[in-house]
């Protein structure tokens, strides 16, 4: 067969092929959806739905630090998981009363900071957080009948702030007593230059050093408040609340923090301190951090216990707590996207990142702080960890029914009402509570 024939035959039969072809798929389908359909089904099954965009709260009070170093660090989270933002809403107070309005309405955010204090009142809406790894590598678990209900970010020890520049002019020494303690501010108060110590009394939350952890310092027994709750009437005479009140009550009678202490909020008494108009102040590890953001320096800024002793043959303890427990609603309407970035903040490059930033110890497992200014005075001022538990039932209920409070009772003792009146009401009340709680 010659060349121009064959090509001329397959040309035909070519022809006849796609004839057949066409007919074939005009009774199925036209060419248009013949051609593409199948395309677009892979495109289809390739290209995943976009996750529907998720809200989510944290709720924390102003621990300084915490709000500025959360509301950048969430922008983070959000370019990780783009469909998800976080907002940090600020709690108007740490004393719980905020959130037990919400609680009350059964609108509490998705995860929100928890006072150990405070964790008995808000377990039935926490998520049990056993299963999480931000609660499995924490050193202090919030454990409550048996469950993590919540994880601590922090764990700090309570000091007492001074000027070095201060007590070297005034020729005085660190105490390390308590009676030292009152009158190195007796000094310092009858020099007349400065205010012997910085105390926000409007506030009474500002007075937990001397009262809400003095009773416990002073008993010794890191179950008090459990022990507390089985006691009828614990603040009679000779009582640690005793003592803690005389201490109190003598400093208000001598004017010990300034002429108008109850007038002035804690801000203004940290700003008494910082421009050092005020020789102390006593506050937690993590107001170090505040000091150094708006001094800028901590070159005449040092730290010595609160030394809740008689003398020194007597162990100096410091309080040392676990707190801004995170918890996490069980109602939230995005629980598994609240646990997701529970373990976030947690993981070990983030949570290094805010512990650095916080000057405070760490709590989960692995992470260590870089503490240089704390390291030089707890090693010049060493003292003893005074750790306690603050979860306990039986005081919640307690403490509850009797409607008390230890800030307040010194708030109370600071105005001049007398500590025997003081104690009497509370004996009265309390014995009522411990009997309804039997």
């Amino acid at each position: 067969m010659g060349k121009s024939k064959l090509v001329s035959t397959m040309l035909v039969g070519g022809l006849v092929m796609l004839s057949a072809l066409t007919g074939c798929s005009k009774d199925t389908a036209t060419p248009a959806a013949a051609s593409v359909k199948p395309a677009e089904s892979k495109a289809a099954a390739a290209t995943p739905k976009p996750a529907d965009p998720v809200k989510l709260k944290l709720a924390m009070w102003d621990a300084k630090g915490d709000l500025k170093f959360w509301t950048d660090k969430v922008k983070e989270y959000t370019k990780l998981k783009p469909n998800v933002t976080v907002d940090i809403e600020m709690v108007p107070d740490n004393g719980g009363q905020y959130l037990k309005v919400r609680l009350a309405a059964n609108d509490l955010p998705d995860l929100f900071y928890l006072k150990p204090a405070h964790m008995q009142i808000y377990k039935q809406s926490l998520l049990p957080l056993d299963d999480l790894a931000g609660a499995k590598n924490n050193k202090f678990p919030a454990k409550i009948d048996g469950k993590i209900l919540g994880a601590p970010l922090v764990s700090f020890s309570e000091f007492v702030y001074f000027h070095p520049s201060i007590f070297k002019e005034l020729n005085l020494d660190v105490p390390k007593t308590m009676p030292e303690f009152l009158s190195t501010m007796e000094k310092i108060k009858t020099n007349g230059k400065y205010t012997p110590i910085a105390i926000g009394g409007k506030e009474d939350w500002t007075f937990y050093p001397f009262m809400e952890f003095g009773p416990h310092i002073l008993s010794g027994d890191e179950n008090y408040l459990a022990n507390l709750a089985k006691t009828p009437e614990p603040f009679g005479e000779g009582s640690t609340f005793d003592k803690a009140g005389k201490i109190i009550k003598e400093m208000s009678t001598k004017k010990l923090a300034g002429p108008d202490a109850l007038s002035i909020s804690f801000d203004q008494s940290t700003q008494l301190f910082e421009s050092k108009k005020a020789a102390m102040i006593a506050a937690g590890q993590w107001y170090y951090g505040d000091y150094a953001t708006k001094v800028k320096t901590d070159e005449d800024l040092g730290v010595f216990p609160l030394p809740f002793r008689s003398t020194e043959s007597e162990p100096l303890t410091s309080m040392t707590v676990s707190d801004m427990n995170i918890g996490i609603n069980k109602n939230s309407k995005n629980v598994e996207e609240a646990k997701a970035f529970f373990d976030w903040m947690f993981s070990k490059d983030v949570y290094q990142s805010f512990i650095n930033t916080a000057q405070q110890f760490s709590t989960i497992n692995g992470v260590s702080t870089d503490l240089p200014f704390f390291n030089k005075w707890t090693e010049k001022y060493p003292f003893k960890p005074f750790i306690y538990s603050a979860t306990d039932e039986g005081f919640a209920k307690v403490s509850g029914a009797a409607q008390f409070d230890f800030k307040k009772a010194a708030q109370e003792i600071y105005a001049g009402k007398p500590i025997d009146t003081l104690e009497k009401e509370l004996n009265n009340k309390w014995k009522k509570a411990v009997e309804s709680n039997k």
